[in-house]
């Protein structure tokens, strides 16, 4: 079987098609990051100091770093591998430690979430009754929702994670007394 002779075009003509592809990859790229919002979060556990007192938070922080406003619809909590447990935050009014959703957080703004340690019920307390185990803390993570459909995981910082297996092995001790 012979081949007929194949013209595969000069180096030039190849240099054009390589080019023309990866511009239009390019301009795609760049297409899908213009609408894109960019977010910068944490979620730990901070002390607010005011005079002599200071008060233990859960806190999750917000900042806007792109150029898009962007607006906070909800927080969301996940944790476990294989039988996954989904709950929200719930916010209402604005209170002081703790901003109100769905505020229009511009470029550099910034949105704090801040829940107390110190009151009964608390939100690590709810968390050590909620995990079964270390898979449950290990795969623990705080979304962040926007309005326009996206969203961010983050994973909270490791001293939240040490109380939280803390209330987790208190809770163990107690059911089992």
């Amino acid at each position: 079987m012979e081949f007929p002779n194949l013209n595969w075009g000069s180096v030039a003509d190849w240099a054009a098609a390589f080019g023309s592809v990866f511009a239009a990859l390019v301009a795609l790229h760049l297409g899908r990051q213009v609408g894109r919002v960019r977010l910068s979060a944490f979620c730990g556990i901070r002390v607010m100091v005011s005079g002599k007192e200071q008060t233990r938070l859960v806190s999750i922080m917000v900042t806007n770093t792109g150029d898009r406003p962007v607006r906070i619809s909800t927080i969301g909590l996940s944790h476990g591998l294989f039988k996954k447990s989904h709950g929200i935050i719930k916010i209402g009014a604005p209170t002081e430690f703790c901003e109100s959703l769905l505020r229009v957080l511009n470029d550099g703004d910034q949105a704090h979430f801040g829940f107390l340690m110190n009151s009964e019920p608390n939100w690590i307390d709810h968390q050590g009754r909620d995990f079964r185990n270390w898979i449950d803390l290990e795969t623990f993570r705080v979304t962040i929702y926007c309005t326009n459909g996206q969203c961010m995981k983050i994973k909270p910082e490791r001293p939240l994670l040490d109380e939280i297996k803390e209330r987790i092995a208190q809770n163990k001790a107690l059911s089992r007394a």
